[in-house]
C-alpha cells in the first residue's frame, strides 16, 4: 500500500508550488504511509485554474472526516448530521453527502460527475448571486488494511482508477519529479473565471478608506453627479452654476442667462490641488486603521486624475494641477504599507463614442474598444493596483450598455488580468462590471447594509457626509455622519462577512476637510484598542445578541476568543447582559483597554450572561465613542 498511497500525495503535492521554484514536488515527509487520516485542505491550496490529475497506474483512496470543526464546513454543510464524507453543489448551495459510506469505505467517487450534481471545487470568488463554494475538505488516507474493499463491495465496485479534478495554482504535463510547472490560462469566460482564488488580505483587512476627487470637486455642490444634473436641467444645479460661474446654455428658455458662457469643462483650470500634500493623505488613512485605500482614477465625466492618452487635455496632467495625481498618491499609499485600489468609472456620460454605441444598440462597441480597454491596461501596468474597483457600467442609459459581456467585453479583460498583467497572481475585482459580473468579492449598492450573515465575502461602499461622495461644501455638521455611526457601521459590516469602504471626499485645493480627519482619527485610536475584535476575524455562531441592545459578534480565525461588541457604555458597578454566547467552567472574559482585568459574571435561570463590571475598571483610559468589546474566551 505504500506505493499507492505516494500516488495519492504526489497528485495532491501537484497542487502546491516550491517556495524556490516551480517545480513539481512530492515531499509529504510526515504523510508518507499514514496510520490514520490525514487530511488535506483545498482552502489552503493556491488554486487557479481546473487540471484533471491521473495517476499513470489504478490507485485507491478512502474520503473521511478528521475530527471537523464548524469552520472547517462549507457554509451551507454547518449544522447538518454529516456523514463520513460530504462535498458542496454550486448548482443548489447545499450541501451533499458522497455516497453511501459505511466503516469510512466510500463508493467510486468521481467529483465532476454531474449527474449526481455534485462538483467538487473551491473559490473565494463570487458571483452576482454570491452562492459560490466558501469551502470543500478532501480528507484523503492510505487503507492500510489491503486494497481490497470489503466483501459488500467486493463484486459491484471492483478496482478503480480515480479522476481528481480540481483547480490548482500550477499545470504540470507528467507526474515525473522536477517537470517544470506553468500557471494556467484563464479563458474569457464569467464561468471560468469565477474559480480564481482571492488574496487573503482582503479578508483579513476589514477596512479600507475610498477618495472620491475629480472636477466635481471644484464647485463641491450637492454631489459627485454635478455636470449630468446640469445637463439634464435640474433647477437646483443649473440656477447655482449660472449664478456663480456663468451661464451654462442648458435650456436657456427655462433657465434665462445673461452672462458669459462657462460649461462644465471650464471647470478644469480650477481643479489646482495645490495644497495637495499626498504623505499626509497617506498618513490620515494610516492612523484611520484602514488597511487599504480605492481612488477614483475616473468618474463617469470621463476626466481622469492621471495622464491618460486616451483622455487626452482632459485629465490632471494636461489640465489643472499639472499633476499625476494617482501617481504620487500611490507612491504615499506604498510608503505606508497600504494597499492600493483604483475606482474606474466605466461608463462616460457624453463622450462621443459611446453616445454612438448607444445610438447603434450596442452593435459597435468602438468605446470599450478605444477608450475602456486600453485606458484600464494602462493605469494597471502603470500604478500596479491590488484591486481594480469598476463602477456604474450603463447606469441609466441604453440597456445594451448593463451587459458585462457582449458591451463592456469585462471577460476578456479579465483574461488579460489574470494572464499577462504585472499584478496577475494578486489583483482583486469588484463585481459592478455589468449584468452577471463575477469579481473577487461581493459589491452590494452604495451604503449597503444587510445587519445579516452573507455567505461570501463582500465590501460596502459608505459615505461619511450623507448625501454626496465627492466634497459638497453645502453640508453642515449635521449632514455628516459621526464616529459613532462610522463604528456601527464597521462593526455591524465585519460582524456579516464584510469589509467597510468609508469614503471622504477632499476638496479642490487638496486639502482634507479637519472633520473628515477628525472622524477618521477616532476610529483608528478604536481599533487601536479595539482592532483584534475587527482584523482577521471571522463571523462567529451568530451575528448580534438582541438589535435592541446594539451587541454585535465577532469571532478569532482559530475559534478560540469571541468578541461581543456593545454600543451601550460599561458603567462601574453595572452589567451587561448576553444571550448568545454559552460559557464554560474554562471561560474568561475581559474588557479590551481595561488593562487585562478579568470580569465576573454569573449565569441566569433562562442562560443569560450577566457580565459585572468593577468599580475599579480604568473607564477614563477605554477608548469609547460608542462602543466597547467584550473578549471571551472557550464560550459556544
Amino acid at each position: 500500500m505504500a506505493s499507492l498511497c505516494t500516488c495519492i500525495l504526489a497528485a495532491i503535492a501537484l497542487s502546491l508550488p516550491t517556495v524556490d521554484s516551480l517545480a513539481c514536488s512530492y515531499s509529504f515527509p510526515d504523510y508518507h504511509n499514514p496510520q490514520t487520516c490525514a487530511r488535506y485542505d483545498l482552502t489552503e491550496l493556491s488554486l487557479r485554474g481546473p487540471y484533471n490529475i491521473t495517476p499513470p497506474y489504478p490507485y485507491r483512496f478512502l474520503v473521511k472526516v478528521c475530527d471537523l470543526a464548524a469552520t472547517d464546513l462549507p457554509w451551507a454543510c454547518e449544522g447538518k448530521d454529516l456523514a463520513p464524507a460530504y462535498a458542496y453543489s454550486v448548482e443548489t448551495d447545499e450541501c451533499y453527502q458522497l455516497g453511501n459510506l459505511e466503516n469510512d469505505f466510500a463508493y467510486p467517487l468521481d467529483p465532476m460527475n454531474s449527474s449526481v450534481g455534485i462538483r467538487v471545487a473551491y473559490t473565494n470568488g463570487v458571483g452576482g448571486n454570491g452562492v459560490w463554494p466558501r469551502a470543500v475538505i478532501y480528507d484523503l488516507y492510505c487503507d492500510t488494511s489491503g486494497f481490497n474493499p470489503p466483501p459488500e463491495f467486493a463484486y459491484e465496485y471492483p478496482e478503480y482508477t480515480y479522476r481528481i479534478t480540481w483547480r490548482t495554482g500550477y499545470a504540470c504535463p507528467s507526474f515525473q519529479t522536477g517537470q517544470n510547472c506553468s500557471l494556467p490560462k484563464f479563458e474569457s469566460s464569467w464561468d471560468y473565471l469565477r474559480f480564481r482564488t482571492v488574496p487573503k488580505w482582503f479578508e483579513k483587512a476589514k477596512f479600507g478608506i475610498f477618495v472620491c476627487l475629480g472636477l466635481y470637486s471644484v464647485p463641491a455642490y450637492l454631489n459627485e453627479w454635478y455636470w449630468e444634473k446640469l445637463m439634464t436641467g435640474d433647477p437646483r444645479y443649473v440656477e447655482f452654476h449660472n449664478k456663480n460661474y456663468g451661464c451654462s446654455g442648458v435650456q436657456p428658455d427655462k433657465f434665462p442667462c445673461t452672462g458669459p458662457p462657462f460649461t462644465f469643462q471650464d471647470f478644469a483650470p480650477m481643479l489646482k490641488m495645490e495644497l495637495f500634500d499626498p504623505d499626509h493623505w497617506a498618513s490620515v488613512i494610516k492612523n484611520a486603521g484602514a488597511k487599504y485605500i480605492v481612488f477614483t482614477t475616473k468618474h463617469c465625466s470621463g476626466w481622469t486624475n492621471f495622464p491618460s492618452p486616451q483622455h487626452w487635455n482632459w485629465n490632471s496632467m494636461d489640465v489643472g494641477p499639472h499633476l499625476d495625481i494617482t501617481g504620487n498618491l500611490t507612491a504615499s499609499i506604498r510608503k505606508q504599507g497600504l494597499y492600493l485600489g483604483l475606482y474606474h468609472s466605466l461608463n462616460e456620460w457624453y463622450h462621443p463614442l459611446y453616445l454612438e454605441d448607444q445610438k447603434n444598440n450596442c452593435s459597435t462597441t468602438s468605446f470599450v474598444d478605444e477608450i475602456i480597454m486600453p485606458t484600464l491596461k494602462d493605469m494597471t501596468i502603470k500604478y500596479k493596483p491590488d484591486i481594480i474597483w469598476a463602477d456604474a457600467p450603463g447606469e441609466n442609459k441604453s440597456p445594451c450598455t448593463h451587459d458585462s459581456v457582449k458591451y463592456w467585453k469585462a471577460p476578456e479583460f479579465f483574461s488579460w488580468l489574470y494572464n499577462e498583467s504585472p499584478v496577475k497572481e494578486t489583483v482583486l475585482t469588484n463585481t459592478r462590471w455589468g449584468s452577471n459580473a463575477v469579481g473577487s468579492f461581493m459589491e452590494g449598492g452604495d451604503r449597503f447594509t444587510p445587519y445579516t450573515l452573507i455567505k461570501n465575502k463582500w465590501e460596502t461602499p459608505y459615505t461619511i457626509q450623507k448625501s454626496s461622495w465627492g466634497y459638497d461644501r453645502v453640508e453642515d455638521l449635521s449632514s455628516f455622519w459621526n464616529t459613532t455611526h462610522c463604528l456601527y457601521i464597521l462593526v455591524t459590516t465585519v460582524s456579516c462577512n464584510g469589509n467597510l469602504l468609508l469614503n471622504i471626499g477632499p476638496m479642490a485645493d487638496g486639502t482634507i476637510d479637519p472633520l473628515f480627519e477628525e472622524i477618521l482619527l477616532e476610529m483608528g485610536q478604536w481599533l487601536t484598542v479595539n482592532g483584534e475584535a475587527i482584523y482577521n476575524s471571522i463571523p462567529w455562531t451568530h451575528q448580534n445578541d438582541t438589535p435592541a441592545e446594539d451587541i454585535w459578534y465577532t469571532a478569532s480565525e482559530d475559534w478560540q476568543n469571541v468578541y461581543a461588541i456593545s454600543f451601550r457604555a460599561p458603567t462601574p458597578g453595572g452589567e451587561l447582559v448576553l444571550q448568545q454566547p454559552k460559557p464554560s467552567k474554562q471561560t474568561t472574559m475581559t474588557l479590551l483597554g481595561a488593562d487585562g482585568i478579568t470580569l465576573d459574571f454569573t449565569v441566569d435561570s433562562d442562560g443569560g450572561v450577566h457580565i459585572h463590571f468593577p468599580t475599579n475598571l480604568p473607564f477614563a483610559k477605554l477608548a469609547g465613542k460608542g462602543a466597547w468589546t467584550i473578549k471571551m474566551t472557550n464560550v459556544t
